[in-house]
């Protein structure tokens, strides 16, 4: 990516969060870098293809910043932080730009739903790989089902509950589904290297 483009995606990102999508226009994210229209859609054709990537880049940032909180960190400490992370957004308002997205740009919220639940498969399964070579997982898991299983749970069946009982606070929920996941997948080691270190959701 060029600096220009880089430019363009980091300033129209940091709009369609305070604004949305809808309401930034194009006259307004080139008014902000001084550049002209025709630059503007030399680089992006159609507004389309600048939501694509700003989403993108915004999916690579929230992947990297998780990369560094549990780079060097065993399997279980790394599948903690993950479950805690997102169960910490799915208590969050949705954003403006995830609403505008997709409300006026299905096709990619869409597809990127679908992809976002790849990457919690494949990372998963990776994470599953490493706990057994670490000696903290159990040797027979069904890595596939498992992690769909998982993929799903992630994503539904916590929003769900919350839905259903509201008064169940998201600390405690949370505690509940790493207790569930963690419980299924480790070994005897695993679950005393948990019961040692006291591995629950911070406050």
């Amino acid at each position: 990516m060029d600096s220009l483009t880089e430019n363009i995606v980091l300033t129209a990102s940091k709009m369609f969060n305070q604004f949305g999508i809808r309401r930034v226009s194009i006259d307004d994210i080139c008014n902000e870098l001084h550049i002209s229209k025709k630059t503007f859609y030399n680089i992006f054709p159609q507004k389309e293809n600048l939501v694509k990537m700003v989403l993108d880049f915004q999916i690579k940032l929230k992947e990297e910043n998780l990369e560094k909180i549990y780079k060097n960190k065993n399997a279980i400490d790394s599948l903690i932080i993950v479950i805690r992370e997102l169960k910490n957004n799915a208590d969050k308002d949705p954003s403006v730009f995830f609403y505008d997205l997709k409300k006026y740009y299905p096709k990619i919220y869409s597809k990127f739903k679908e992809e976002r639940a790849i990457r919690i498969r494949h990372n998963f399964e990776k994470n599953l790989r490493q706990g057994i070579e670490e000696g903290y997982y159990r040797q027979d898991l069904d890595i596939e089902l498992i992690s769909l299983f998982h993929s799903i749970q992630i994503q539904y069946s916590f929003e769900e509950m919350r839905k259903i009982s509201p008064k169940i606070n998201r600390k405690r929920l949370t505690d509940f589904f790493i207790d569930l996941v963690v419980t299924l997948i480790t070994n005897e080691n695993g679950l005393k290297y948990i019961n040692e270190n006291n591995k629950k959701t911070e406050n």
